[in-house]
């Protein structure tokens, strides 16, 4: 079966609100009194009126571009289903894919997947799964970069990234000093499973910069997640940081000198980001000891795996075309940063055995 990610790739913005208005037309002359139905994964079924769909935009302050989309009668404020490829389709159906290609994290670029961004971010965090103590993010905008993680045919999680020197809204004439992760998030139901880690590591694999950012204010789960990081990478302790505004120098603060003045759950006794602690986690007296660091972390932190993303905007130059999150080419450049500590860390394990 094709779901909407797959068979929207060639579709364009225009075709798709034609299909729409078209489909808004036709209930015009629907009998109002027998209405067709959407069943949703909970096998709830939906009538579908004029009373309960309308047009949403996709893009959050840009009303240019809209998707039509179908509200429960209970809830007026949550969308349940969109009308895509002349269909309606539940939220569960769009957050998957019939390609086995799609795996891991996968950088955002077509339609469809800016529609599975949508949905993970607006509906599925914001009106689902988001906490009274956290605060939304802010709407991906049509060339925002960002990665939507795929697992098991399923859409997972994401991340965005503001790059360097693309310019911040806050402050017209000043550019990002750093690429910065500025949001973050796992469905609930998939948490506990070292995917916020690897989106983490996808990041940086992208990107040979010797200094890259997180947005400030990170969650103090997000802070476990980057002490996992630098246990399992020792050597790059001087390369995350938590970042203010552009990220300008004065506006970082590293992120494991942090986590060892905290002192989160012994973080500086177990895990202290040298090459001796990385060989000492092979072995399972090791795994121990891992297993009591985790614990006493989620212990002493609120469980939650976002950043909040801070109030400001990428103003995308026209016709300038946007970064891809693709690791950066060239052996010799910090391309495959992941790849290579792991083989120089089996390599220094090997020389100790």
């Amino acid at each position: 079966m094709e779901f909407p990610v797959d068979g929207l790739a060639s579709v364009t913005q225009e075709v798709l609100e034609r299909s729409a208005q078209d489909y808004m037309n036709s209930i015009l002359h629907s009998n109002p009194d027998s209405p067709a139905h959407l069943t949703l994964a909970n096998n709830t079924q939906v009538p579908i009126g004029l009373s309960n769909v309308g047009f949403v935009p996709l893009y959050g302050a840009d009303l240019r571009q809209k998707v039509l989309a179908l509200f429960s009668p209970q809830d007026q404020f949550t969308a349940v289903g969109l009308y895509l490829l002349d269909r309606w389709w539940s939220l569960e159906d769009i957050l998957k894919t019939a390609d086995p290609a799609r795996d891991g994290c996968v950088e955002v670029e077509t339609l469809g997947e800016r529609i599975v961004l949508y949905i993970l971010n607006r509906v599925v965090y914001r009106a689902m799964e988001m906490s009274s103590d956290e605060l939304p993010f802010l709407c991906h905008g049509e060339s925002d970069n960002a990665k939507i993680l795929w697992k098991d045919g399923q859409a997972v999680g994401f991340y965005s990234v503001k790059p360097s020197g693309s310019l911040c809204s806050t402050f017209l004439t000043q550019c990002y000093q750093l690429p910065i992760m500025d949001s973050i998030f796992v469905r609930k139901c998939h948490r506990d499973n070292g995917l916020g880690l690897q989106m983490l590591e996808n990041f940086v694999e992208c990107f040979k910069e010797d200094c890259l950012g997180l947005r400030y204010p990170l969650s103090k789960v997000m802070y476990k997640v980057c002490g996992k990081y630098l246990s399992l990478y020792p050597a790059d302790r001087d390369l995350l940081w938590e970042v203010e505004s552009v990220g300008r120098p004065s506006q970082r603060t590293n992120i494991a000198n942090k986590i060892q003045a905290m002192g989160l759950s012994s973080l500086s006794k177990y895990l202290p980001f040298t090459e001796h602690s990385v060989a000492n986690r092979v072995g399972a007296e090791n795994e121990g000891v891992m297993e009591k660091v985790t614990s006493r972390i989620q212990e002493a932190m609120e469980y939650t795996v976002e950043i909040v993303e801070d109030v400001t905007l990428v103003k995308v130059t026209k016709g300038k075309k946007k970064r891809r999150l693709q690791p950066e080419a060239g052996a010799v450049a910090r391309n495959s940063r992941i790849s290579r500590r792991k083989a120089n860390q089996r390599k220094s394990s090997g020389n100790r055995m």
